[in-house]
């Protein structure tokens, strides 16, 4: 349900604006004309629209798998990653069509690497002295490493549209773009196996700064 509101409050909110985006006297463009152009007016645009219909239909797979609660339907959960997965590979492919390849790299190679490798499972293990875990529970840990530059880079339009105030449309686009990132991101810490590295890694932090404090 989570990755589906932010899915949900990316498209609206996209296509809002671009529904409402100002436009000269002489452009005869309709509301209808505007919003084929951003579902589908560019193959990144397309791109695009289809990894967000797939990451919603992943996320109804997710919805069912865990409507039981925990443990979750292991074959429907492997489909919502799945699922994810390509999603990822069609966002990574609009985002450099975009000219993006760093948030390419991270939103969608790591992302989709994540992801396939949690719904394939299998073990492989890292030797170490303090390492030893499975490769599903540290590709869960990966899908969350992803989101880091996503939200970076969303941290740093924001900044810049609320330093500059031009345009309150880049302004809201900028703003719905960090909350996706941040649900999202909630949504996969929920997913994280306790047996990764994330998590326990936190809790020695969180009780660290408790113990501190």
């Amino acid at each position: 349900m989570l990755y589906n509101l932010g899915n949900s409050l990316g498209f609206i909110v996209g296509l809002g604006v671009a529904l409402a985006a100002n436009v000269s006297h002489d452009d005869e463009a309709t509301l209808w004309d505007r919003g084929i152009a951003h579902v589908a007016g560019s193959p990144a645009a397309a791109a695009l629209t289809a990894a967000t219909v797939v990451f919603f239909w992943g996320g109804l797979v997710y919805t069912k798998a865990w409507s039981n609660g925990a443990p979750p339907n292991p074959s429907l959960n492997r489909q919502g990653d799945l699922l994810s997965g390509i999603g990822a590979i069609l966002l990574g492919t609009g985002l450099i069509m975009m000219g993006n390849p760093w948030l390419a790299a991270s939103a969608g190679v790591l992302h989709a690497a994540g992801k396939f490798g949690s719904a394939l499972g299998g073990t492989a293990m890292w030797q170490g002295s303090f390492v030893q875990a499975r490769l599903a529970d540290l590709c869960k840990d990966l899908v969350l490493i992803s989101r880091a530059p996503a939200v970076l880079a969303g941290v740093a339009a924001l900044w810049r549209e609320l330093a500059l105030l031009e345009s309150m449309q880049s302004l809201l686009l900028s703003l719905s773009f960090m909350c996706c990132c941040l649900i999202w991101a909630v949504a996969d810490w929920l997913l994280l196996s306790p047996d990764g590295w994330v998590k326990p890694v936190a809790g020695r932090l969180a009780g660290s700064m408790i113990v501190k404090g």
